[in-house]
């Protein structure tokens, strides 16, 4: 499934970083999007990051159920929604892209080489970094890539703070 706005088709959403704010990211796309039927990539290097950004989120989703914040439907489709992975290849072909990983402008400048060859010639590509210059982190990929990358500071918490910079 999809979801469309004009001009704009989502149809897969990828987080790279599953620590701090990645698994908070995620979530908000999956509360947004599991109506549609747009399923949620969070991927990251280390198994033991992806394994405790996924019981982050789902402990999230389970108080969100108990408090009455999620309906029990909505929590499981949300669960559902959601993919916690090693595999830098089920990003392929994702519309949207936040890259959430370390402050380090190496690691983000390989992120998004990578990033640039799996997702599709339309693809958003966005880093939330929250001091790094998105010409510095931006600035090795192709021409393409550059004029549909842009940097998104979420707030914490990322699932439930509708303020983001762009």
């Amino acid at each position: 499934m999809s979801y469309r706005f004009r001009d704009l088709v989502i149809e897969r959403i990828g987080v790279v970083g599953s620590g701090n704010i990645g698994p908070d990211i995620a979530l908000f796309f999956a509360k947004a999007f599991h109506g549609h039927g747009v399923p949620v990539v969070v991927v990251d290097v280390s198994a033991d990051a992806v394994a405790r950004g996924r019981a982050k989120a789902e402990a999230k989703i389970a108080k969100g159920r108990e408090s009455g914040a999620f309906k029990p439907d909505a929590a499981d489709a949300m669960l559902r929604a959601l993919t916690f992975t090693t595999d830098y290849a089920q990003l392929a072909g994702a519309s949207l892209v936040v890259e959430a990983a370390t402050e380090n402008l190496d690691v983000k400048r390989k992120i998004f080489a990578q990033l640039e060859s799996l997702c599709g010639p339309d693809a958003i590509l966005a880093s939330n970094s929250s001091h790094i210059e998105p010409e510095e982190i931006f600035g090795g990929l192709g021409a393409g890539a550059r004029k549909r990358a842009l940097v998104i500071h979420y707030f914490f918490p990322a699932e439930r703070n509708l303020l983001v910079e762009i």
